[in-house]
């Protein structure tokens, strides 16, 4: 994989960018062939933009607001595409196979431009890993496929850090922390919010994510549980309570969820009685879906349902399964555990059963 390549050229493009854009308006055009769509819908939320442009006589011309610091979407049937109102010309293309793509006209100005190499050099490396992951069969081992991950997500977090770092001025810092946010971690991710500009910071779409870390801080390892209520059942029901607890937060309609039950299981049969106990929590679920769920997998341990996004807003969890350890006191020793750390974890603390 020409990973290294691809992130040296995209951060001497970012870094050739001027950052000045005095244009009053962003024009957006669109000229089609035979395959031309009836509108175009554009919306920049930030800005109060939604607006659905007509293509006439398979052309399209409209003028938008400038304001490199906020994000915007255009679509076009089921197409969708991300862009940013940077006070430069581009034009809309629809290709024959009625996929988008926008082009810049002065691209040495253009932040939509470094968006636009961004995007791409990531498709890249999705590219390159599934071919990697094709080569390899359907024998291939866990281990292969997940060394293949790896790679991928390395390479994508190493550029989204690089590109980050050369647009801490505008949108394209909201798109590369996106990219982050799963992998890097959470005092990082603090970190790099609060090195960004005012402007950028406090784009709308990063709230989300703001909000997220900011749980995540207020609820690290080291921390005591926040406890919650769901119907007649609280969090401290089953926690801090002189046990170990391994709590599962999951949903019947998460994969990788599944995958980690047996993982739990195990453990839960091996290390379960007056020291240690699971709790599984399902959220983002319908409560029929999560008990069905449960009985087919088997999950015989303590369970909360329907807790939907109450405990995940709390934990500022943004991913399923995400599994952690509470000890005794309800101190959280450890978070998002997977595979075979788990047990690896929990026996640090507790005994295995004779």
């Amino acid at each position: 994989m020409k990973f290294k390549t691809i992130i040296l050229a995209i951060a001497a493009i970012a870094a050739s960018v001027a950052c000045t854009h005095k244009t009053p308006t962003t024009t957006l055009s669109g000229a089609y062939g035979i395959d031309s769509p009836k509108e175009v819908n554009i919306s920049i939320p930030e800005l109060g933009l939604d607006t659905t442009v007509a293509v006439i006589d398979k052309q399209f011309t409209i003028d938008l607001p400038v304001d490199p610091t906020k994000t915007g979407l255009i679509r076009v049937g089921r197409e969708k595409l991300n862009f940013i109102p940077d006070g430069t010309p581009m034009t809309l293309v629809f290709n024959a196979n009625h996929t988008i793509n926008l082009l810049t006209q002065d691209p040495a100005k253009s932040i939509q431009e470094r968006l636009n190499q961004y995007e791409s050099a990531i498709k890249e490396f999705e590219t390159a890993a599934k071919a990697q992951l094709d080569s390899l069969g359907e024998d291939a081992t866990a281990e292969a496929k997940e060394k293949i991950y790896d790679e991928y997500q390395a390479a994508v977090s190493e550029l989204s850090r690089k590109v980050l770092a050369e647009n801490k001025d505008n949108a394209v810092a909201v798109y590369a922390l996106d990219n982050l946010q799963f992998d890097a971690p959470v005092a990082e991710l603090d970190t790099l919010i609060k090195s960004l500009d005012t402007n950028v910071s406090n784009n709308k779409s990063l709230a989300a994510l703001k909000k997220a870390v900011k749980a995540q801080i207020e609820t690290g390892e080291g921390k005591k549980f926040t406890d919650f209520e769901v119907g007649a059942q609280k969090f401290s029901d089953y926690v801090g309570n002189g046990k170990y607890v391994l709590v599962d937060f999951w949903a019947s309609w998460c994969g990788p969820c599944k995958e980690e039950i047996p993982n739990i299981k195990k453990v839960y049969n091996k290390y379960n009685g007056e020291d240690f106990d699971v709790l599984s929590v399902a959220v983002w679920d319908k409560a029929t879906a999560s008990i069905s769920a449960a009985n087919a997998l088997g999950i015989t341990w303590k369970q909360i349902i329907d807790a939907q996004r109450i405990p995940t807003d709390i934990y500022g969890i943004q991913g399923i399964p995400h599994i952690m350890l509470i000890g005794p006191d309800g101190t959280i020793l450890k978070r998002d555990l997977r595979g075979a750390d788990i047990e690896a974890e929990v026996a640090k603390y507790v005994k295995a059963k004779r």
